[in-house]
């Protein structure tokens, strides 16, 4: 937001031991980063609801702003602010211009005191503020961006990335509160636990991440030397790391690897950890849990603690349901307690929630992976698409070049047979360009590379534009045009071309599917803050299943009456495709026989 807001520090007064979790504030401050980099913005804010106060938990952009704005904030500061703005969502947005009028109190700061040229600028003073709330719809946090590297404000797709990092942002800080209220309720040992356990489940971390984020409230919580996570071979990957005190990584051996895995599952299934001590320095009495027989497994796991000067281990299962996924080991040395029963026991809750995070973490992976082959290959498809749309334009436009040339040569008179391919040839020709042209469109609005080249569109004008294209057909096939459009200007932000293409191609398609007789009606109005467009005809209808396919590109109907008409299977995937791209949605209402509306809700300018 050009005016920045944020809050006190949260390191500071009566709720910083709310806040002493340092891995779910390093998970925050991720996200924060990450909405900066990967949305593209200077600045990005989490202020975080406690006792009435604005409180930032996360903060990523320029230092010198930030002892400023680590100043405390009442949340009612918003107030006028949020009245005023804009609903993107999770976001509001109040324009510059209106900033003013408000006259709010609190830390604001202007970032940038100059806007550029564009109609489409950043203000100095614009706001985006995301609303995070509780399941009740109660605020517990802000998120707020500001200074758009491009220097415009967000388009349509920013705006759908910037709901999913509210969103997930909103997840974590409720995680994070939930954490924070857990411990609270206990006592000095039992809130270690529950300090390791909030570390352990960061909120869409990743496994790295969980590996991590675990090493140093283990080692705090449990007074621990050292830790060893390891994950086992499967869904979650093969992943582990050792570190010392101190957080330097310490190798391990491939033997001791081997039997942690063979250890793990028994451990797990039998739903116990297991303590591990020197010989020479154990003492069945002091060392609940102890392992002092001579199973092949302990008697290993003990020659491998002299060499890294350690006297007692604790192995602990990983693993969710009936599943191990992994162990953890804390370590500790000759001079160190040994291991209490408050600690065994919260060790195995930890190996289940660690188990659960783990679980959460490599489905969230096996996700990500999967949505980057999905767009890896639907930008295939469009470049596909768009390759073989331009290497089919250029033997067409030879093609048809020719053929125009042979309609010179007057084939009527001299050959009846030769004019009537002649004919064929061209309407083929026409065809296949039309195809190539709706390819080409259907590639350069569907690229998200593509930039929305957005200004001010009369949308009323385009669809009186759009019915005058189809009036002579209409007349000609007997079908009646209405319409019901506001007389005043109804604008939205977009490219002209492109809307145009989108109304033109629904008006055209219930002209082509209505009977004889039929009606055609557009109509436009505002509702709210949305300009909704409905196309509603009498004509031939669509069935329930072929509607799940409608804005699939080359869908073609499975109705014969319909498959009677030319076309494509591209107009509606461009129709759909346009609106996603602006910002809006659209939907269908039909019956087989009965007619069909379209419904384009956009978001008025």
């Amino acid at each position: 937001m050009g005016q920045t807001q944020v809050a006190g520090s949260p390191a500071r007064g009566a709720d910083a031991h709310r806040w002493s979790d340092s891995s779910a504030r390093a998970v925050l401050q991720l996200i924060v980063e990450s909405v900066a980099e990967m949305i593209g913005f200077e600045v990005a804010v989490l202020s975080v609801v406690l006792d009435g106060q604005l409180v930032t938990a996360a903060y990523a952009g320029p230092e010198e702003f930030r002892e400023f704005l680590m100043e405390d904030d009442p949340v009612d500061i918003l107030d006028p602010v949020l009245a005023q703005a804009e609903s993107w969502g999770r976001f509001c947005f109040l324009p510059g211009e209106e900033f003013d009028r408000t006259d709010p109190d609190g830390h604001w700061v202007v970032m940038s005191p100059e806007q550029g040229e564009h109609p489409d600028s950043w203000h100095p003073k614009d706001v985006l503020l995301g609303r995070l709330c509780d399941e009740d719809g109660a605020l517990v946090g802000v998120l707020s961006v500001d200074a758009p590297i491009s220097g415009r404000r967000p388009d349509a797709s920013t705006r759908v990335l910037l709901e999913r990092y509210a969103a997930q942002t909103e997840r974590a800080v409720l995680t994070a509160f939930e954490r924070e209220r857990l411990v609270q309720q206990v006592a000095h040992a039992e809130a270690a636990r529950r300090l390791i356990r909030a570390a352990s489940m960061p909120a869409h971390a990743s496994l790295e991440t969980v590996l991590q984020l675990t090493h140093e409230p283990l080692v705090t919580g449990f007074g621990a030397s050292g830790t060893w996570l390891q994950l086992l071979d499967g869904t979650t990957g093969a992943l582990g790391c050792a570190r010392d005190r101190h957080g330097t990584e310490v190798p391990i051996a491939d033997e001791l690897v081997d039997l942690a895995r063979c250890l793990a599952p028994v451990l797990w299934r039998e739903q116990r950890v297991l303590v591990v001590s020197d010989p020479d320095d154990e003492d069945p009495t002091t060392t609940p849990g102890a392992d002092t027989t001579s199973d092949p497994l302990t008697v290993a796991a003990r020659t491998h603690l002299r060499p890294l000067g350690l006297a007692t281990a604790l192995a602990v299962p990983l693993g969710a349901g009936a599943e191990c996924l992994g162990f953890l080991v804390l370590t500790r040395r000759a001079q160190d307690p040994p291991w209490s029963d408050l600690e065994t026991s919260s060790a195995l809750e930890i190996g289940h929630d660690l188990g659960t995070a783990l679980t959460a973490a490599a489905a969230l992976e096996r996700e990500r992976a999967l949505v980057r082959e999905l767009q890896q290959l639907d930008d295939y498809r469009t470049h596909l698409i768009a390759t073989l749309s331009h290497e089919l334009r250029t033997p067409l436009s030879v093609i048809s070049g020719n053929l125009e040339m042979l309609g010179d040569l007057d084939l009527d008179r001299q050959d009846t047979e030769a004019a009537r391919h002649h004919a064929a040839m061209v309407r083929g020709t026409v065809r296949m360009q039309r195809v190539v042209d709706d390819l080409l469109l259907l590639a350069r609005v569907g690229d998200p590379q593509h930039p929305l080249d957005a200004s001010p569109v009369d949308l009323a004008a385009v669809a009186r534009g759009a019915l005058a294209l189809v009036e002579s057909t209409a007349r000609a096939k007997g079908l009646h045009l209405e319409s019901r459009l506001d007389p005043t200007p109804v604008v939205v932000r977009g490219e002209p071309a492109e809307l145009d293409r989108l109304v033109t191609n629904l008006v055209s398609n219930a002209a082509k599917y209505t009977p004889a007789g039929g009606t055609v009606t557009l109509s436009l109005a505002r509702r709210g803050p949305d300009v909704v467009l409905e196309v509603a005809d009498t004509g031939l209808g669509i069935s329930e299943e072929d509607q799940a396919g409608l804005f699939r590109a080359f869908f073609r109907t499975t109705n014969p009456d319909a498959l009677r008409e030319p076309g494509t299977g591209l107009g509606l995937a461009i129709v759909a495709t346009v609106a996603q791209r602006h910002g809006g949605d659209i939907r269908v209402r039909s019956r087989l026989g009965e007619g069909t509306t379209f419904t384009v809700v956009l978001p008025g300018a």
